[in-house]
Order: C-alpha cells, then sequence, then structure tokens
C-alpha cells in the first residue's frame, strides 16, 4: 500500500529513480506512536496497520522482536538497524516514553540544544555513522521551537548467492518508458532462481548470502509498464499469488548496475493513508509525549542504494521532526537593537502605555 501510494505521487515526475524503506518508516512512526493518545494513536496504529495486535505490549514486542530476527538471520548479510532520539533540553520529555523506546527500541536519547549550531551537525553525523556514510545530511537546521527529532537509520550490504561474473557485463540498452534507449553497464549471468510470471510482469529472486535476503525483480511483459504492475499489486491477493507460484527454474538473467540516492516528505502521503490528525496543530494528541502540545511537522525519508555484480549496499534514514504548538521553552535569543527601534513604556497591571517613541539616528 506504501509502495502503490509513493509510486502514484512519483508518476509526476515519471523517468526519476525512487526508492524508499517501508521497515524504516514503520518503526520511526511506531517510536512516535508510542507518544500518541486518543485519536492521533488511533490514527497511527490504524496507518500502520497495527490494529490485529490489540495491546501496546504486543505492537512494541512486535518491533522488539522483528529486530532481533532481522539482526540474527544471515551472518554474511550485513545489516544494522538504529534508532535515536534527540529531545529539547529545556523541555521535560515524560519517562514512559523514553523507557518504552528504550527498552524496545534499543533507542539513544539525548537531551540537546536546537538553539545551538553545533548541534544540527551531530545529528547528520549519527545519520552518517549509522549508514557507513551512504547518507550524511538529513537535517539543514534544528528547529528551537522543536519538541524533539527521532531518527531510524537502517544498513545493509548483501553478496550474492550466485554473483555476476564481471567479465559478463556489457554495454547494452536499456529503453524507457517513453521509448528512448540508453546504454547502460548490463550485468549477465545464467543460473537457478526462483522464478514465476503472469500475463502481465515477470518475477525473479536474487537471493543473497544464506538467502535469508533476496532482491525480488519485477519486469513488465511486452506492452505492458510499472503502472500496470503498480495496479495489480493493488488487488489484494496478487502479491501472495505470486510469492506463492515461485519456482526454481534456469534464468538467463540480466541485470543492469544501478545506483540510487533519493528523498522524499511524507507528510501529503501519510496524511492520505488516514494519519492527518498528527500533522495538525491543536488536533494532534501527544500527550503521552510531553504536558506542551505537539504535532508532526514533518516526515524525511532518504535512501541509497547500489546495485552491481557483486550485491547490494544500501540505507535509509527516515527523520520525525515533533514542533510544538504553542509558546514552549525558556530559548536563548539575539537581540540586539543595532537598528532603527520603537519602544513603549507601560504600566503592567493596567496595560496603559505612558510613554512610546522610536530610536532612529545617534547624530
Amino acid at each position: 500500500d506504501f509502495f502503490t501510494r509513493v509510486y502514484d505521487a512519483e508518476k509526476i515526475g515519471q523517468d526519476r529513480n525512487f526508492m524508499i524503506s517501508p521497515l524504516s518508516l514503520s518503526m520511526a512512526l511506531a517510536m512516535i506512536r508510542n507518544g500518541a493518545a486518543g485519536a492521533t494513536e488511533a490514527a497511527m496504529t490504524e496507518t500502520l496497520k497495527l490494529t490485529p495486535f490489540g495491546d501496546e505490549e504486543a505492537i512494541n514486542s512486535y518491533y522488539s522482536k522483528l529486530r532481533e530476527a532481522l539482526l540474527a538471520t544471515d551472518p554474511s548479510t550485513r545489516l544494522s538497524i538504529a534508532n535515536s532520539i534527540w529531545t529539547n533540553k529545556h523541555i521535560t520529555i515524560k519517562p514512559a516514553f523514553i523507557a518504552t523506546n528504550r527498552d524496545y527500541f534499543h533507542s539513544t536519547v539525548e537531551a540537546v540544544d536546537f538553539n545551538d549550531p553545533a548541534t544540527v551537525g551531530r545529528i547528520n553525523q549519527w545519520a552518517a555513522d549509522n549508514t557507513h556514510e551512504l547518507i550524511d545530511h538529513v537535517l539543514d537546521e534544528t528547529d528551537p521551537m522543536a519538541l524533539m527529532y527521532l531518527l531510524n537509520a537502517i544498513y545493509f550490504k548483501g553478496i550474492w548467492t550466485s554473483q555476476f561474473d564481471k567479465k559478463s557485463t556489457q554495454k547494452a540498452p536499456f529503453t524507457y518508458e517513453d521509448g528512448r534507449v540508453k546504454q547502460v553497464d548490463m550485468m549477465h549471468q545464467k543460473a537457478e532462481f526462483n522464478y514465476t510470471e503472469n500475463e502481465t510482469m515477470q518475477l525473479v529472486e536474487l537471493p543473497y548470502g544464506n538467502q535469508a535476503f533476496s532482491m525480488l525483480v519485477l519486469l513488465p511483459k511486452a506492452g505492458k509498464n510499472l503502472g500496470d504492475i503498480n495496479s495489480l499489486l493493488r488487488e489484494g491477493s496478487a502479491w501472495s499469488t505470486l510469492n506463492s507460484s515461485l519456482r526454481s527454474t534456469t534464468v538467463d538473467l540480466r541485470l543492469p548496475r544501478f545506483k540510487t540516492e533519493y528523498n522524499i516528505r511524507l507528510n501529503d502521503l501519510l496524511t492520505d493513508m488516514g494519519m492527518g490528525v498528527a500533522f495538525s496543530p491543536g488536533q494532534a494528541d501527544f500527550s503521552r509525549m510531553s504536558d506542551l502540545e505537539a504535532f508532526i511537522s514533518f516526515v524525511d525519508q532518504f535512501t541509497y542504494i547500489s546495485t552491481d555484480e557483486e550485491g547490494t549496499e544500501a540505507a535509509a534514514v527516515t527523520v520525525v521532526g515533533i514542533e510544538l504548538t504553542s509558546v514552549g521553552p525558556p530559548r536563548e535569543v539575539t537581540f540586539h537593537a543595532n537598528r532603527p527601534f520603537i519602544y513603549l513604556i507601560r504600566e503592567q497591571s493596567t496595560g496603559a502605555i505612558l510613554f512610546m517613541g522610536a530610536v532612529k539616528n545617534f547624530d
């Protein structure tokens, strides 16, 4: 559902490569959800398709077990999943919110000064450290009115179980949907892979390492395009039907080397998926996070993938910004009256203004 919606949003930039990480997004939002209450919590639970779990404990346990399982599944594949919460040091964050995300999501938590220009550098460095430098810039600045920034980072490096021989890679034509043709580095091998097809597409599964992780490649048949595959995937059972029909087959495989760097702001998409209340100042309820009114100001995702003869290296960082609805913490500001200004002298209890003036020059 998430992928098909992003695909629809991307159709506007017809030929642009894109990549998203549903896992990274889901994990980041599940952590934020631990601070949500009322209608906001219900909307997030529904959007994340977590309603069947029933209660909080079951949801958090699911993510904890999922993380452990993913990290343990294949020693020959490098995978790391990291979470961090950067909170406004001037504001008290509810201890239960912090404890839950530490215990279940192994999140680090740091109270920092969002007025300090060095803070954004530390957050970007965290992203770089947890993606092997593949993604090193996720925030331009920190907002002094932010309650917190929550980040999830995933790094993956898998070596093909059946590698491509570099000597077999040759320039070959790649035809765009609009008919243009480009010469690309096309990898080639003939081997046994899980394969299936239907009237719309061909699907091949390329495993990594001990085969716990794999890349599924979906290729439209002649006369079909990615939009047709996307439409098919919307049909509830299509994906499970395809998966269950995979069979080991000798495949003459040609796959281009490719690399994609992508980022997307997901506010509109998540709103369309039913989470709009969480983005609405005055309506969002994050009272399990803080006593101050807050809302989600943005959800950004940054992704990177590089695939070649040896395998795939990929990373994703999801950043969620939580903003205060109204006047929040004491913050340090600079007030340098080094240009013309107006002044008033008033009495507090009555509001009476005794004097009012402007200073414009010192000649």
